[in-house]
């Protein structure tokens, strides 16, 4: 096991499973939301999404991702898409795919991109079986430690792992005073389709 101490405000993101990625930190703070993808060109959109579907495989890509017209935007300076992906009959394996492109629709190499499975090298890496619960029941049985609270379980996407996984929350102490909040606790992280635990570790606020 290995521990880390995680500063408040990033473990509220995380415990309150707000945004914490860096394009999300981007869009938020630092460019203007100014036009919605209105009149993109075609032929833009087709290379974003092949981009897209060549990591994901046409069929997972046509099945499971819609562009989320709403989110994504034109900021005077690049495009930011946002795709959500929504696998029917797996109603907990949701997930957003966000990248930067410019006009041509390339991705912009100084910005992350974020969210996009490799289920066409990793079919089986896709398969996403592991229910909320069935999260819950393997870190109570791998030895996270059940905390004053019910364990909260987030479907979200792992930078280092280059795939979504279970990030399971315990809260095993809390208060909230002048100085905002304390607590600790443990994070599992777990494969959202063999179930397998990835790592576990403990945070705290103080």
């Amino acid at each position: 096991m290995r521990s880390s101490t995680i500063i408040a405000t990033l473990f509220l993101s995380l415990y309150l499973f707000g945004c914490s990625c860096p394009v999300c930190e981007i869009t938020q703070n630092r460019y203007p939301k100014i036009f919605k993808l209105i009149d993109v060109p075609e032929s833009m959109k087709n290379r974003v999404e092949n981009y897209i579907a060549e990591r994901t495989g046409e069929e997972f890509f046509v099945n499971n991702i819609r562009l989320n017209e709403y989110s994504s935007y034109f900021d005077s300076l690049r495009y930011y898409w946002v795709y959500d992906i929504s696998i029917p009959g797996k109603e907990w394996a949701n997930g957003k795919i966000e990248l930067f492109t410019d006009s041509l629709g390339n991705p912009d190499p100084m910005m992350d991109v974020v969210g996009i499975p490799p289920c066409n090298s990793n079919p089986e890496g896709c398969a996403y079986s592991i229910t909320p619960g069935r999260a819950k029941e393997i870190a109570l049985n791998n030895g996270i430690k059940p905390g004053i609270k019910e364990l909260s379980a987030k479907f979200t996407w792992s930078v280092s792992r280059g795939n979504y996984v279970w990030q399971v929350l315990s809260v095993t102490s809390e208060s909230q005073g002048s100085f905002g909040f304390r607590g600790s606790g443990q994070e599992m992280l777990i494969d959202a389709s063999t179930g397998e635990v990835l790592s576990l570790s403990d945070w705290n606020v103080r």
